[in-house]
């Protein structure tokens, strides 16, 4: 993985989460976290921010190729490509936290009684959806190579998980969204959409290592 790469990726996904929440904040005062979260935070840095941990791990190459550095030493692919789903997932799903939280408190604090339910709410929600869009990237990654597979299921996230008919049930996006008080795809109820980012997740997973060498 390229360090460098994800901690200036990090860096600029904060002051765009925050520099957007500050105007979000300005603008309007009683929706500024629901439109802070939905737009700036979790809807464009979190998508992006995932994608851009798995591009620096493994640039134009597939998972499988990206692995294969270790694996040619006596290591199992499938193996490696587990570890390094494990810490991409990771990375994610606490940098999505990390996202939500500060859209919260840069749009709410210092006074709002409610921060604190709402930042842990908004954390947990935030984390759920990084590491599924880890693992729907994952997935991207073993098709191919150039990460041309990746870009198209962030094309497909935007464009199709911005509905709210059926087709918008496999993507992440529309989950989160109802997750945060938006439109729900094909009337699911929040309950549900946390689901459906479980079941996305799991499935995003098994099908990433079903296409890893052993």
């Amino acid at each position: 993985m390229n360090s460098r790469s994800v901690l200036a990726l990090s860096a600029g996904a904060l002051c765009a989460v925050f520099l957007g929440s500050l105007l979000e904040r300005r603008a309007a005062t009683l929706i500024a976290t629901d439109r802070a979260l939905a737009g700036i935070a979790l809807g464009i840095v979190l998508p992006v921010f995932a994608y851009g941990v798995w591009t620096a791990t493994t640039g134009s190459r597939s998972l499988r190729d990206a692995v294969w550095v270790h694996a040619r030493h006596g290591g199992s692919r499938r193996q490696l490509g587990t570890g390094l789903m494990l810490v991409n997932t990771a990375i994610a799903a606490a940098f999505g936290a990390l996202l939500a939280a500060v859209a919260v408190v840069v749009t709410r604090f210092p006074a709002d009684p409610e921060l604190a339910r709402d930042l842990f709410t908004s954390s947990w929600i935030g984390a759920l959806g990084g590491a599924c869009y880890s693992l729907l990237f994952a997935l991207g990654s073993s098709f191919g190579g150039g990460g041309g597979a990746r870009l198209a299921l962030l094309a497909g996230d935007w464009l199709l998980g911005a509905g709210t008919g059926a087709l918008a049930l496999p993507w992440p996006r529309a989950h989160i969204r109802n997750l945060l008080g938006g439109s729900p795809a094909a009337m699911l109820p929040q309950f549900g959409a946390t689901l459906m980012l479980l079941a996305l997740a799991l499935f995003f997973t098994l099908w990433t290592l079903r296409r890893t060498d052993p």
